[in-house]
């Protein structure tokens, strides 16, 4: 190498080593910006450079929740770009659903909204029950989250709980009827057996090309198979349906008691469903033990 200069040679090594660096795959996020948060702190076992590698790419979808004020500042960290995405957990509810932020007005940052329906006090008890068309209700609350969110422009991210499938009774219907009943014998007494036996994912035939699908899955990743059986499932369900819908997949579990999953459980969890999850909704809590092995698998899956 005579005659070539140092910052030469040092160019070349940096060419050379990125040619032989393994390609980092193209996955994309949804994570709240308090998770974000913790993955970053350093005193959590976080790491912000494998944060950068993941989330920096632009192909996040960075969430806050909609509490009942349009002062909510962006979750979106400083010097990323990405999706700023508004939760909601209601249709409307007069004080934290979609339509009651719409009236009161969103936040500027806000170019997306999501619908996290589940079986709880957050959610309205006929909207749980009507999540696809219900035919007491005469119609499907997913359906009307998404007709008002693409009138307003926004991109919409549907996001239902396997919970919405259970046998508890439900006072918005006749007889208290819980209207995505488990069964032992076709289910196997499981929710997720049930979410995929009542179709809950065929609610994507609402959605519009660039809005996304997020099954959350995360309630079977200790077990690696189930997780890829029917994670796997519920994406063809969606893909049967709709076109141009980014699907993933729930990755984690951010409140105690933690299900205790490992880098391992994780990782086997996430490439268990590589070609059919285009990413992962991270849940992580305040935890060093959750944010530890969120941190693992992320450079297990190339960051």
């Amino acid at each position: 190498m005579a005659g070539l200069s140092a910052a030469t040679i040092a160019r070349g090594a940096v060419a050379q080593a990125a040619a032989v660096r393994p390609s980092v795959p193209a996955l994309s996020w949804l994570i709240a910006g308090s998770a974000f948060g913790y993955l970053s702190d350093t005193t959590l076992a976080g790491n912000p450079t494998v944060c950068r590698n993941a989330f920096g790419g632009g192909s996040t979808w960075f969430i806050a929740d909609y509490a009942g004020t349009n002062a909510i500042p962006s979750p979106i960290p400083s010097g990323y770009s990405g999706v700023g995405l508004l939760r909601f957990t209601a249709y409307q509810n007069g004080s934290t659903g979609l339509i009651d932020a719409l009236s009161a007005g969103l936040p500027s940052w806000v170019t997306a909204v999501q619908y996290d329906s589940e079986s709880w006090t957050r959610t309205p008890d006929l909207e749980q029950g009507a999540w696809i068309y219900n035919t007491h209700a005469k119609m499907s609350y997913a359906q009307e989250f998404c007709a008002a969110a693409h009138s307003h422009g926004l991109k919409v991210v549907l996001a239902p709980g396997n919970d919405l499938c259970n046998n508890s009774p439900n006072p918005a219907y006749p007889g208290r009827d819980p209207q995505y009943p488990i069964t032992a014998h076709a289910d196997q007494g499981q929710n997720y057996n049930a979410f995929v036996r009542h179709n809950l994912a065929s609610a994507a035939q609402y959605l519009a090309p660039g809005d996304v699908f997020e099954y959350q899955a995360q309630e079977l990743e200790l077990d690696a198979a189930t997780y890829q059986s029917v994670t796997t499932k519920v994406a063809a369900q969606v893909a049967a349906v709709s076109t141009g819908v980014t699907f993933l997949a729930g990755l984690g579990r951010s409140k105690l008691p933690s299900d205790g999953a490992t880098c391992a459980d994780l990782s086997a969890a996430a490439t268990g469903v590589a070609g059919v999850a285009s990413g992962f909704w991270l849940n992580v809590g305040h935890y060093t033990d959750q944010v530890r092995p969120m941190i693992c698998t992320l450079k297990k899956l190339g960051y």
